[in-house]
């Protein structure tokens, strides 16, 4: 008997450590879906089951307005006006790590939470704040599959309860990867290089310059054009690998190739870096935060239509 006692105890230890708040790694019902990462995406059931959990902090990235009508249970928010500045006369810039650090504080994060983020728009704005995070190395940071909009439609609880965590002091706990950003001397240099491209995720009429929305309209030369919200069905949630992979290979874009997202803000251009770098496994992926803005009010800028 003597010789059990240890083994039992072992065994109570694990079962306690799985049931005190411990976060998976993955959400295993994304599997089926061929993705090559599914580290940083969870599902409104995997959420559900992580109400409670302590290591859990689930923000509400839409307006503040939009939160108070009714969020997820628990959730806290950080409207999406706050993930872009202005910087040197260009607007929609990511902001500056200790703006994001010092934000996150007087939220109540720390270093350790799992973040949970969920918006409004097909997780638009919560690829801009999940690369935000990238950029500036918060350890652990995932999005919601299919975001409020499905929660809501799978009748899922919402509540109307403001909620608040003590201030705490947050530093980002990994290195920043400042390779996920790239500026526009490195796009300018991408034109005449054929290992790199530029995907323009805007409109096709925002491509062609038929929509102009900086002093001038078009595209980068050479750059390849497949509009974000094709990443996504219906219901807002990401298709499938296998359709992924045939829009982006049917669109000549090599996952051996570098690629810089762009749109107009860089918030677009977020959401196909996630496609990219996470359900299809590009390596080497970046996002020009500069965007449009920045390339179509230049009057030095090469511009194709």
């Amino acid at each position: 008997m003597i010789k059990l006692v240890f083994p039992i105890i072992l065994l109570i230890a694990l079962l306690s450590a799985c049931s005190s708040g411990a976060v998976g790694a993955s959400d295993e019902s994304l599997e089926s879906r061929g993705y090559t990462s599914t580290a940083r995406l969870v599902s409104t059931d995997w959420v559900l089951d992580n109400l409670e959990n302590k290591n859990v902090k689930i923000i509400d990235i839409r307006k503040n307005e939009d939160y108070a009508t009714g969020h997820l249970p628990g959730a806290i928010n950080y409207s999406y006006k706050e993930l872009q500045v202005e910087v040197d006369g260009v607007k929609g810039m990511i902001p500056e790590s200790s703006l994001v650090a010092e934000k996150l504080g007087a939220l109540g994060i720390t270093e350790s939470d799992t973040i949970i983020i969920y918006d409004h728009v097909k997780n638009l704005w919560s690829t801009r704040f999940l690369w935000t995070l990238a950029v500036y190395g918060h350890e652990d940071a995932r999005m919601m599959d299919g975001s409020f909009g499905l929660w809501e439609a799978q009748g899922k609880e919402i509540s109307t309860d403001v909620i608040s965590y003590e201030a705490v002091e947050y530093t980002f706990s990994a290195a920043a990867n400042s390779a996920l950003i790239v500026n526009l001397d490195q796009v300018t240099e991408s034109i005449t290089d054929p290992a790199k491209t530029v995907l323009d995720t805007r409109s096709a009429d925002e491509y062609t310059g038929r929509d102009v929305r900086a002093e001038r309209g078009g595209h980068i030369p050479g750059a390849i054009h497949v509009e974000w919200v094709n990443n996504v069905a219906e219901d807002g949630t990401f298709l499938p690998a296998a359709d992924l992979r045939a829009l982006y290979i049917g669109s000549s874009l090599d996952s051996d190739m570098e690629v810089y997202t762009l749109c107009q803000t860089a918030v677009r251009a977020t959401h196909s870096w996630f496609v990219l770098s996470d359900l299809l496994g590009y390596e080497n992926v970046a996002v020009y935060d500069g965007s449009w803005t920045e390339w179509g009010n230049r009057e030095d800028t090469q511009i194709a239509q």
